[in-house]
Formats: C-alpha cells, structure tokens, sequence
C-alpha cells in the first residue's frame, strides 16, 4: 500500500494551484482536488492523476491573469508596450545590422523578457521568489532605461522612439515596485 505522502499531487503543482486560486477559494478547492487526486491516482496511476492535477491548476490561468491585469490595467499595457517595443528593437537591430549586434540584441531580450516577467508575476503574486525576480528585474531595466534616457538627452541625435521607450522603462519600473511589493498580495 502507498503511504499518504505518494497520493499527495507534486509539490509544484500545489503551490501553482495555490498561487492562482483566488482567497476565496483557497479554502475549499485545494483539498477538494487532493480528495479527486488521490482517487484518480488509484484507479488510473499516478501519471494520470498528476496530468489531471496539473491540467486543473493551468486551467486556472486566464481567470487568475485577467483579475491581475483589471487590478493593474497601467503595468499589464506598460509590459505589453515594452515587450513590444524590445522586439522591434531587436528586430531592427537584425534588418539594420548595427555594428554591436550582441549587445543590442541581449538589450532588446533583457527588454521582453522583464516585460514578460512582470505580465508573470501579475497573476503569481503568491510565489514569492517569482514576485521578487521580477522586481530585481526591474531594476536592471530601470538602470538601462535612466541610461538610454540620459545618453539621448546629452546626444546630438535625439531620438524620440529612445526616449519614449526609456520613459515607459522606468515607469514600468516604478508600476511593478507599486504593485509587486508595496500592494497587498490579495
């Protein structure tokens, strides 16, 4: 007979369950899919029930993204732009092969993927790791954006996409900090 640690759902998937349910349900739908888990695992196998287990916490996804997103309507639109705006960079940086390619491109990626990040952490609050990479995160984009706002102000050649991506950075910056560290959890 398996011992009752082997019928709990994996770790993982526990804390993403958890992480998305909202605090009213935090109570009761746990232990409700843990009763349906152990059944399952039983009569179909562990791999079965662990497929289900996860297919019910992804489930939960886009109800837990689109309640983050209408709590933070200005931060979800700020990463989009800036995810956006880090792609067409990095595109353009390809199509005009500019001189220092890697570097740009890695820019452009740092750009997305803390875009992303934050659009992650959003709906994750409850994972605390997650919350506070996004964060440090931020600050790295935020240095790059008070740099390139800087660099284009003190230029010759002010580029007005720069500045309103380096301006959207920082603003990013200080929305995720708002949202991701001062605001309550739930």
């Amino acid at each position: 007979m398996r011992d009752e640690q082997k019928m709990r759902p994996p770790l993982m998937l526990e804390r993403l369950l958890t992480a998305l349910l909202t605090e009213r349900d935090l109570e009761s739908v746990p232990g409700d899919l843990e009763e349906i888990y152990v059944e399952r695992s039983s009569t179909s196998g562990i791999f079965a029930a662990n497929w289900w287990y996860a297919m019910q916490a992804v489930s939960l996804a886009p109800r837990a993204a689109a309640q983050a997103y209408k709590r933070a309507p200005v931060l979800a639109l700020l990463c989009c732009f800036t995810a956006a705006s880090g792609s067409w960079l990095g595109t353009m940086d390809i199509v005009l092969k500019h001189h220092d390619l890697l570097r740009h491109e890695e820019i452009a990626a740092g750009i997305v993927g803390e875009a992303l990040l934050i659009l992650l952490a959003l709906p994750l609050r409850r994972l605390t790791w997650l919350r506070w990479l996004a964060l440090t995160g931020s600050l790295v984009i935020a240095k790059m954006g008070a740099s390139a706002l800087w660099g284009t102000l003190h230029s010759r050649d002010t580029e007005g996409y720069i500045l309103l991506i380096a301006a959207a950075l920082l603003a990013e910056t200080v929305m995720a900090w708002w949202k991701l560290a001062l605001a309550p959890t739930r």
